[in-house]
């Protein structure tokens, strides 16, 4: 294939040189450098040597240039995907108010018309744990695993440790949801957890 490129280059350089005859050597280039896709000649012509056609190959050096950015590209890949995922979980210990569960709600403004469905429901969620994060991996947390636990903010900047605002939040939602406490507590029992 070389034999037939250097063939085929060198016939064009000499037809194109016909018209010239004082002429004594040329050099030209088969493409410039920035529009070339595969490999780019050099082909000088020299009238006064045996040797008229001379075709030299500007090869890259394939290791440095082609095989050295790409192992390299390899490498940096490589490494981002073995480098762990660091998760870090603060468990923070809740500093309760004072009094019963009845209190809370009270002081949440739950309605003790509603704190025997609130009892139940908060009970079966976290078993009355406030900082009770889900195992099952969906990310609820709190009284009521509010979820995501950036939900009850609203109510306090204390809501990862604090009964009273998780209660609001819960409130809040409960009412808004499905009407009443009470309505929440029939969705509940009908749906399982839900």
């Amino acid at each position: 294939m070389r034999n037939l490129t250097q063939f085929a280059v060198s016939m064009v350089l000499l037809a194109s040189q016909v018209h010239i005859p004082a002429l004594g050597s040329v050099t030209a280039s088969a493409a410039s450098q920035d529009n070339v896709v595969g490999p780019q000649y050099e082909v000088s012509l020299n009238t006064k040597s045996a040797s008229a056609v001379t075709i030299t190959a500007n090869r890259p050096d394939y290791d440095t240039q082609v095989l050295a950015p790409i192992r390299a590209a390899q490498a940096a890949a490589a490494k981002q995907a073995a480098a762990p995922v660091h998760r870090v979980y603060v468990w923070t210990k809740a500093v309760l108010p004072a009094g019963s569960h009845e209190d809370w709600m009270r002081e949440a403004g739950i309605a003790e018309s509603d704190f025997g469905y609130v009892n139940y429901i908060v009970d079966h969620e976290s078993g009355w744990g406030v900082t009770k994060y889900s195992y099952s991996g969906s990310g609820s947390y709190g009284l009521g695993q509010a979820t995501p636990a950036s939900k009850m903010a609203v109510f306090g900047a204390d809501y990862m440790t604090n009964p009273v605002t998780q209660l609001k939040w819960a409130n809040a939602y409960a009412v808004s949801r499905y009407g009443s406490w009470s309505g929440a507590y029939a969705y509940w029992s009908t749906y399982r957890h839900w």
